[in-house]
């Protein structure tokens, strides 16, 4: 008798928000999709088959927020390298190019990595491939906007929206045309150091007549916004994301007395995505539990992933966030589903990502829940004691198991 399937996963629990499923069953793959899911699939059926006894099988996961473009980029790293040994089969770029060079982008790192990667086009056509340069000690002084000194802008950072110039709305729009596949949305970040306070409405602005010409969405980074989130909200519809929602600099989702906003809440209520993006310096770990002890749960989980460099010396993988956040308060189930069933809505892939649903792509996470003495830290340096974390064991991508080699 002819095998049937490709792999089949032996023994394990699965765990698939999308299903509703959190038992133990089998699961196999045939060309590149998810076959058959049964509490029992004979061995004989397949070609190879695993034993993942112990472990929890679940959809592959999905990090809606890295940065990608090596070489480029100054604190871009691979995504091979961080993504397909954590679980993580699908991945977005978040802004790291702009328009002008996207082409490159997306002909020497996207489509030379295993991993699945999507991407946000940069609302500036520099990208953020000057970022976090440091310009004031080798060129002089920062020249504002008008062509005077600014009295706004960190002269230790070069921000790619410091100049609306670079915010070319009609290249943005076709560089998502041209890439329907690829291209998701458009990014911003609004920071202090990056736009500038004067630049915040005109970014938003731009973005949004950029996202409803595409059909896309948006993505703002709110990291120490220099104006309140409900004047960011004004600007943002059903689907839009807000990354970085749990920072704890001004502006941020809790009140003076420690409670979230109430049009933080309407914002969540209205459709609007809560995504985490967990670099170090741009999510809070008390106001996360406090905004959990709310009941405000982050829509999404993703890591921002970036490489080590000085100033950023622990950089958090997916299935660590996951870790910190299960032990800040929220479920092994519920962190699962941001990281694979509403991350894939969030980028508009239901159905065919984020799930174990025969029919839908092959791609799948073995994880282990194993205990220990764990600790995660925020750049305020608070930290959270962990007595177990999320392992990843083994990858499935397109139906076919992945190994470094």
């Amino acid at each position: 008798m002819a095998s049937q399937y490709d792999i089949l996963l032996k023994n394990g629990h699965v765990l698939d928000p999308t299903q509703g499923i959190n038992q133990k069953k089998d699961i196999a793959f045939s060309d590149g999709k998810i076959a058959l899911l049964e509490d029992s699939i004979p061995t004989e059926h397949s070609r190879k088959t695993v034993d993942v006894s112990e472990n929890i099988i679940t959809p592959g996961l999905i990090d809606i927020h890295g940065h990608y473009f090596e070489h480029i980029v100054p604190f871009a790293t691979r995504a091979d390298s961080v993504c397909l040994p954590n679980g993580v089969t699908t991945t977005m770029d978040a802004g790291s190019s702009g328009w002008t060079h996207f082409d490159g982008f997306r002909e020497f790192i996207i489509e030379s990595q295993q991993t699945r990667i999507m991407a946000l086009v940069n609302l500036s056509a520099l990208g953020m491939m000057a970022s976090k340069r440091n310009i004031g000690e080798n060129f002089g002084p920062t020249i504002g906007i008008s062509g005077g000194p600014s009295t706004m802008l960190n002269p230790e950072r070069v921000g790619e929206l410091q100049d609306l110039r670079f915010a070319q709305v009609e290249e943005a729009i076709k560089c998502i045309k041209d890439n329907p596949n690829t291209v998701l949305g458009v990014k911003i970040r609004i920071d202090q150091d990056v736009s500038g306070e004067a630049n915040v409405i005109p970014a938003l602005e731009r973005a949004r007549i950029v996202a409803d010409a595409t059909d896309s969405f948006i993505m703002v980074h709110v990291a120490r916004v220099p104006i309140p989130l409900s004047k960011v909200f004004e600007y943002l519809n059903p689907g839009d994301i807000v990354t970085h929602i749990f920072h704890s600099a001004e502006n941020n989702i809790l009140d003076e007395k420690g409670y979230v906003r109430s049009e933080v809440k309407e914002a969540k209520d209205k459709g609007i995505v809560f995504d985490i993006g967990a670099d170090r310096k741009n999510f809070g770990i008390n106001l996360s539990k406090s905004a959990i002890e709310q009941d405000i749960l982050p829509s999404t989980l993703s890591s921002d992933i970036t490489k080590t460099r000085p100033g950023a010396e622990i950089i958090y993988t997916l299935p660590e966030v996951m870790s910190l956040y299960m032990n800040l308060g929220m479920t092994l189930e519920e962190v699962i589903e941001c990281s694979t069933k509403t991350s894939a809505k969030a980028i508009r892939q239901e159905g065919l990502l984020g799930t174990l649903k025969p029919g839908s792509i092959g791609d799948a996470s073995i994880i282990k829940i194993e205990p220990g003495e764990f600790t995660y830290s925020d750049g305020e340096n608070y930290e959270v004691s962990a007595s177990r974390k999320i392992s990843p064991k083994l990858t499935i991508k397109d139906g076919k198991i992945w190994n470094s080699e």
